[in-house]
């Protein structure tokens, strides 16, 4: 995707933009003075058509939805040589509700990788769909959407790397991490941001984990709680700029 270009950009997709801070709106003393200092990330290897929901301290900053929550299981770490083998959207409202839900398993052309983390075998995959062959429903649930993940970072990457290798041009959307929001919602927590910790403090439960819907539907009821807990509307969103990580 290259770089990430700011929502006023006239060349980004249309949707719910969030206008970036200018400088004179960041903290001036503090600790998280230094935090709102640091240069926003210039993505050389960012998700492709994607932009994060960068919030000022004033102004119309609650994301406006819906949400296209997303998560991917891969064969490994790596996206520009490891595959996705299953993804899953599931769709929000403004206020988090679940709209509607979608899965599928992904023929990743290769064995399945850590078998024992998502439990997906290569008799799963036997018969399962390439990703080009699912590519127009996937764009179809994340269009007109303010794309979501759980380390968004992660599974766009990974979603860039399929687009390309399918020959597939993707229009830019917002993007929003609730990982990054737990961060700035909940700064210092002692157990970390991983799903399982982040849902664990909203009392989510989280069967099944790492299988793509089942961890998707996870990260859609954490994202209705997050966006319970931000004021809306004109009101401002927590003191630091989300950033992708």
């Amino acid at each position: 995707m290259g770089r990430v270009r700011s929502p006023d950009d006239p060349t980004a997709a249309d949707g719910p933009a969030i206008e970036p801070a200018p400088d004179d709106e960041r903290l001036t003393d503090g600790p998280a003075a230094a935090v709102a200092r640091r240069p926003a990330p210039r993505w050389h290897e960012a998700p492709a058509g994607l932009r994060p929901v960068r919030l000022r301290r004033i102004g119309p900053l609650a994301p406006t939805g819906p949400f296209a929550v997303v998560d991917v299981e891969t064969t490994g770490l790596d996206p520009r040589t490891d595959r996705i083998v299953e993804v899953a959207v599931v769709r929000c409202d403004e206020r988090g509700e679940v709209s509607s839900e979608w899965s599928s398993l992904v023929q990743p052309e290769r064995d399945p990788g850590p078998t024992g983390v998502h439990g997906i075998t290569a008799d799963d995959l036997a018969a399962a769909p390439r990703f080009a062959e699912v590519a127009e429903v996937l764009a179809a649930q994340l269009d007109g959407t303010v794309v979501t993940a759980h380390n968004l970072a992660f599974d766009a990457r990974f979603l860039h790397e399929e687009w390309q290798r399918a020959g597939i041009d993707r229009p830019r959307l917002p993007g929003l991490c609730t990982l990054t929001l737990s961060r700035d919602l909940h700064p210092g927590r002692p157990d970390g941001y991983s799903l399982a910790a982040c849902a664990a403090d909203a009392g989510i439960d989280q069967p099944d984990a790492h299988r793509a819907l089942a961890d998707a539907r996870v990260t859609a009821s954490l994202l209705g709680s997050l966006l319970d807990s931000v004021p809306r509307g004109r009101r401002p969103w927590p003191r630091r700029r989300l950033r992708l990580r």
